[in-house]
Order: C-alpha cells, then structure tokens, then sequence
C-alpha cells in the first residue's frame, strides 16, 4: 500500500487516521441498515373496501314491554308535563317544564288522571329560571333538586342548587337548604331518600340533609381512581362491582366499550360509543355505534345519526331507546327521578313519534332473575 507524499504526514499519523475512520464507518453500518429495514417495512393496513355495517338493535320497548308506560305530555287543561318519578306500580309523579314556577301530579296509569299535587309558592315564580333536576321519594315524602336562577338585587346573576321537599299525597313544597353557591351546578346530580335525610352527590360535592331540619354533613367526595387491572382503558367509570372503560381505537372498525368488573375478570365487549358507569351496577346507557374514522357517518332513513341504546349486563342484550328529535338527526332520552327502594334504577323517557306522549321506560320492573 502507497502511503501519502506529504512532509508533515508520517507512516504513523497515517495509519491512526486511518484506524480513526474505520470505526466510525463500522458505527454507521447498524444505523444504516436500520434505516433500510425501516424503510422496507409494509405500509399501515388502508381503509377497507367495505365498512363494517352498524348493527340495527331491537327496541328496548319491545324488548322489556313490561317494564315500558306510556303517559300523556299534556293533560286536558293543564301545562306541558314530564316524567319525574314513578310512585307506584300504577301511578307516576309528573312535572311542569322549567317555563313556569314547578307543579307536581300524580298521574294515574290506568284511568289516566291528573291530580295536582303542590305548586312551589308564590315568591318562586319566574320564567326559566326553576329547573327541576334530581327527584327521589319516600313512603312518606317527595325531595327534589332544582337548578335556580332568580333576579334579586343581591344575586350574582349565577344560578346555584336548591333542595326542596313536600309530602308524597300532596301539600306545601319547602325549600330546605342551598347545596351550591352562586355559578355551582354540576353536569348532574343525583339524589336519594335514606331514612329521615335526603343524600344528594353533586360533580365535586356531597351532603347528607336532614328533612325535618338541622345542619347538613359534607360527605366525603366519591371521586375515584381506575383500579390497577383496567389502567389500560381510557375514561374508565366503575359502580359497586363493575366498570365501563374505552379500549384504544381501532380504524375502520365498529366503535367499543368494555364492560368488565374491578378485578379485570368478567370482561366482555359491547358494541356501543360512549356512555358512563352501569346503572345499578347492571344497566348501561350507552351511545349508539358508529364505524370509527367513517367521516360520511352511513345510517339508514329511518337511523340518521347513532341512537342511543340500553343495555343489561345480565342478559347481554341491547336495546334501541330515544325518540327522534323534529327537524334533527339528533335523538332526546332523558333520566327521571329515583325510586327509593331502588335508587340506583332511574327513569328513561322519551317522546313519542307524534309528541303527544312520553314513552317510559322504568329499569326497576325488569326482572332480575338473570342476573348473578
């Protein structure tokens, strides 16, 4: 081998340089050619040729005829009225919208009646400004939460949570306490009747309220951490027992929740969007699925736009709920107030197709013999 003609440049100073550039060029042959493998590597999987079809679910009303009541959104001389809670096998608490200061009814499911019950008093009247949230009754009483926003010179112009109670036959409503300050209302309540005390959650609050007077107890906040087993769902929300978590997404394919106990045995997937903790640790109320990523969003005629669906954890089944709103590809379903027997089985409503009921779905007459 020549060696360089160069005064300054030795046989030895040669050979190190040399020796030096080795190296680095054995350094770069890894990268080199993990540069090459990566770039070789097969492109990500396209969109199919052919979508997933989204599944057309039976109705829930057919599915539980037991458990479904048809109650009247008007009665003869009376305002517009909603489902609030269910006081009897044959008879269901009903309201007037927000539009007005709030009266309750009793309806009855077989003659179809309308008995008033009580109107909040005078000083309450206001126009959208009284919203009745939560409802829960007793043998013996009728509590309910309500969004408040009046104009007195001294109010913030914010709205705050109020408690107010009356008797279950009928007579005064009584405001019983505040629950929130000013600009304080949570997404959702909810509201229940132990003994002689009303128990209400908020989104960050929670208090026990004694009915017939006396300081109310902070309860601590029910805030909680995704058990260890499920970390790897997202937005996961658990009840007693079992959980509903998010599992990661999947193009192209039919959206899914996982419905699973604490522990992480029991799983099982739902075909379904979204939706929160199962009600009574059996019921969820879920989005209706879609095809995750299909921008054009394919639903039939009479399905524009995912509808909302129950489901029973007991049987596995799921069931088609909500009315389609007028002039919208958008569906209502509304929760009415809480039995006290079972607190954790609210009422779903909806509006009939000629908006002249409400379709009733009560989750505490579906028998639970199928369940374990």
């Amino acid at each position: 081998m020549l060696l360089p003609e160069h005064p300054n440049v030795t046989a030895k100073t040669w050979c190190a340089s040399l020796c030096r550039a080795t190296s680095i060029l054995l350094m770069l042959i890894p990268f080199t050619l993990s540069c090459t493998i990566q770039d070789a590597s097969p492109p990500l999987p396209g969109r199919p040729q052919v979508s997933p079809e989204v599944p057309e679910f039976e109705l829930a009303a057919n599915m539980w005829r037991d458990a479904v009541v048809t109650v009247r959104a008007k009665a003869k001389g009376k305002p517009p009225i909603k489902p609030a809670a269910m006081l009897s096998e044959d008879e269901a608490l009903m309201v007037t919208s927000s539009e007005m200061r709030p009266t309750f009814y009793s309806y009855d499911l077989r003659a179809g009646g309308v008995r008033a019950l009580g109107t909040a008093p005078k000083w309450a009247e206001c126009s959208l400004c009284f919203e009745v949230m939560s409802v829960a009754t007793s043998e013996t009483r009728i509590v309910w939460t309500a969004g408040v926003y009046r104009s007195e010179p001294w109010n913030a112009g914010k709205r705050h949570v109020e408690l107010w109670t009356m008797p279950r036959s009928g007579g005064e409503m009584r405001l019983v306490t505040w629950l929130t300050g000013h600009g304080e209302v949570p997404f959702k309540d909810k509201l229940s009747i132990i003994g002689d005390d009303a128990v209400w959650h908020g989104d960050r609050q929670a208090y026990r309220v004694p009915l017939g007077g006396g300081p109310a107890q902070r309860l601590p906040s029910a805030a909680q951490m995704a058990p260890e087993a499920l970390r790897e769902l997202d937005g996961t929300q658990c009840g007693r027992e079992w959980c509903v978590g998010i599992p990661p997404n999947r193009l192209h394919e039919l959206t899914k929740l996982v419905v699973l106990r604490k522990d992480g045995t029991e799983r099982r997937e739902v075909v379904a969007s979204y939706g929160g903790p199962l009600m009574n640790d059996r019921f969820g109320l879920f989005g209706g699925p879609y095809v995750n990523d299909n921008k054009e969003m394919n639903y039939t005629a009479r399905h524009p736009a995912p509808q909302p669906v129950l489901y029973d954890r007991c049987t596995e089944k799921s069931g088609r709920i909500g009315g389609l709103l007028e002039d919208s590809a958008a569906y209502d379903v509304f929760t009415g107030g809480e039995r006290a027997a079972s607190p954790e089985e609210p009422l779903l409503y909806w509006n009939s197709s000629d908006r002249k009921s409400w379709i009733v779905l009560d989750l505490s007459r579906i028998p639970d013999s199928s369940c374990t």
